[in-house]
């Protein structure tokens, strides 16, 4: 899963049918992770974020507070957050055994557009959609890219699409055309909804 940057940096210059002499002197190669950026985030915020969880741990002195989401979120996830109990060594098998209570209203809320506020101590995981991705214009080439090959494999359409966008409308228009393409092709199975669900309480 994932490439090099330079692997997507070629795809861009093949379909450009471009040298990365010829890019550099257009003052196209700077442009492009900024571009990749781009793609990268309507990519996370409408069809296949990053699942994560984070972590906070609570006590006395900051219930109330409002904390703050890290900063490659996206958006809130839909996963079931909660807080771990304990975790104990299993006898037999020696293997740590956690302990989880699933979150409701009454231990936290949601506060504004990426801050969460929790009513007591304790340690707890929140759901969260985040980004696969942040490049910066200075990336060396060798940099591993960990994001889906299926995402990765959108980026260079895209960023030819804007690239061409400068002078010549029709090739950003076909370029943007096989991006969407690819869009459609992106698997987002959701791991989510292979869980089994027991329901709380006495039935």
């Amino acid at each position: 899963m994932g490439y090099q940057w330079n692997d997507l940096k070629n795809t861009i210059l093949a379909k450009l049918d471009l040298t990365e002499e010829e890019a550099n002197v257009q003052n196209l190669i700077n442009r492009f992770p900024y571009y990749a950026n781009e793609a990268i985030t309507q990519i996370c915020s409408s069809i296949k974020p990053k699942y994560s969880f984070v972590e906070f741990e609570i006590d006395k002195d900051n219930i109330g507070i409002p904390q703050k989401m890290p900063n490659d979120f996206v958006s809130f996830g839909d996963d079931v957050c909660y807080e771990l109990k304990d975790e104990l060594i299993d006898f037999y098998t020696h293997q740590t055994i956690t302990i989880k209570k699933e979150l409701h209203d009454s231990d936290f809320e949601y506060h504004g557009y990426n801050q969460v506020i929790f009513k007591h101590p304790g340690k707890f995981y929140i759901s969260y959609n985040a980004r696969w991705y942040t490049l910066t214009n200075n990336i060396d080439g060798n940099t591993y890219i960990d994001v889906p090959n299926d995402v990765l494999d959108c980026i260079p359409s895209y960023v030819v699409s804007q690239c061409y966008k400068i002078d010549d409308e029709y090739k950003a228009s076909v370029f943007r055309n096989e991006y969407e393409m690819m869009l459609a092709r992106i698997d987002n199975t959701n791991y989510k909804n292979t869980k089994t669900f027991e329901i709380e309480g006495d039935w």
